[in-house]
Formats: C-alpha cells, sequence, structure tokens
C-alpha cells in the first residue's frame, strides 16, 4: 500500500509540474545554446526550431542566459524578449532593436514581418519595435 502511495503521490507532484510549466502561457519550450524559445500555439515547432538555429547563427545565442518566445498575429511574427530594467527608456537602442526586426525578418522567417517587443521577465511588454 505505501508504494502505491509513494507512486501516487509522484505522479501528482509530476502532474502539478506539468501544469505549472506548461499553463504558464509561455508556451512550448526548446533550448538552443543558452536561450530559451517558447512558442506559442500560434506558430509551429518547425517555426521556432528555425527562430533557434538562426539566433545561434547568429550568435545572439551565445551561451548567456536569455528568454525570448515566439508568437504570431495575422502574418506578423512576434519576437518577444526579456531585457534587463531600463533599456528600452535609453533611446540608443532603439536603432538596434529596430534592426533586430529587419534581420529577423530575412533571417529566420523569408522576408515576413516582425515585431520585437521588449519584455520584462514574465514576458509582460514593455516595449514594441518595428510595430506596422
Amino acid at each position: 500500500m505505501k508504494a502505491i502511495l509513494k507512486v501516487l503521490g509522484l505522479l501528482v507532484v509530476a502532474f502539478v509540474a506539468y501544469v505549472v510549466f506548461n499553463l504558464d502561457g509561455y508556451g512550448e519550450k526548446l533550448e538552443f545554446n543558452g536561450t530559451d524559445v517558447y512558442y506559442t500555439d500560434l506558430v509551429t515547432e518547425a517555426e521556432a526550431q528555425k527562430l533557434g538555429e538562426y539566433l545561434v547563427e547568429s550568435e545572439f545565442a551565445d551561451g548567456g542566459e536569455k528568454s525570448v518566445q515566439l508568437s504570431k498575429r495575422d502574418s506578423t511574427y512576434l519576437f518577444r524578449m526579456v531585457v534587463i530594467d531600463g533599456v528600452t527608456e535609453d533611446s540608443t537602442n532603439d536603432v538596434t532593436f529596430l534592426a533586430m526586426t529587419y534581420t529577423l525578418s530575412f533571417g529566420a522567417f523569408d522576408g515576413a514581418p516582425v515585431e520585437l517587443e521588449a519584455c520584462d521577465d514574465t514576458f509582460e511588454t514593455i516595449r514594441v519595435y518595428g510595430k506596422k
């Protein structure tokens, strides 16, 4: 009986962990050289994989811990990136973030439009770049 309760307890813990990590709203997760690429059900795993490969190729995924999320609105890809506090308040970064929308568009998404959303560590949007 104790063995059954122990197994049941492990199953409950596994289920709770699954719920916590999959219902957090971030989506499924892939990992590329230290960069977590979450993707919502509005994009495919193949699209997220292509993004991750591009992030490695472009050296964005350089072994440092980073988190991004890929989603889509109509035909526009939403590249959501966790940024450090205050980075969006420095206007010298605007050009860099805007340039990223173009490099992501042509490097990962065959020229499709991309918006970059600078986010806090819970993927709450702070500022949007490249909005059409």
